[in-house]
């Protein structure tokens, strides 16, 4: 990938155009994601209640060195059908990911293996990590499933780590995969 610090990255998958957001792509169906119930849920978050204009103003704290907010386009149509973001910390040459399917009828589609596949080889390669992580507020069981389908390894549950919006408690799943067995894995085929 080319791509210099602080400067817009853009790449594919077979099926995805995935690119640094800038604050024109906080439209409306990026925005409904934020005050989406059942999207939110899956952060551990209340919907929002954000409009346009605040949506925009999350995008632009994103740098493209520090932290990165991609959207994920579909190719054919151009649409914007979720997100991943990177916090890489380049001390520690660790980075936590996230990532929101936020169009419903792409879920269970494979797009968060695809996705994730095409982005840690820049993570790994051009950002340095070491150590790719994850954490899984409550019992998002999709993003267990997509971690564990990758290969990162569940090294800790914390429980009763967070309070819930929705009332008591949740725990925290944090997984990791580190780049020597993200190596071993694209060397025996599984990537």
């Amino acid at each position: 990938m080319n791509w210099e610090p602080g400067k817009p990255l853009i790449t594919q998958s077979e099926r995805f155009i995935i690119r640094s957001l800038s604050a024109k792509d906080a439209g409306p169906i990026y925005t409904s994601w934020w005050n989406d119930a059942e999207i939110q849920k899956g952060f551990n978050f209340k919907p929002r209640g954000w409009d346009q204009q605040r949506a925009a103003q999350h995008i632009e704290t994103f740098d493209n060195r520090k932290k990165f907010h991609l959207g994920i386009f579909e190719k054919q149509t151009k649409k914007i059908i979720g997100f991943f973001a990177i916090w890489p910390n380049y001390t520690k040459k660790v980075a936590l990911t996230n990532i929101c399917i936020g169009d419903k009828a792409w879920w269970g589609k494979g797009v968060t293996l695809e996705v994730r596949a095409r982005l840690l080889p820049f993570i790994f390669n051009t950002l340095g990590m070491e150590k790719v992580e994850g954490e899984i507020h409550g019992r998002n069981l999709p993003s267990i499933y997509n971690y564990k389908a990758m290969g990162f390894t569940p090294e800790a549950v914390v429980r009763e780590h967070l309070i819930s919006p929705f009332g008591g408690r949740v725990d925290a799943y944090h997984f990791g995969l580190l780049k020597e067995e993200w190596l071993e894995m694209r060397k025996a085929g599984k990537l």
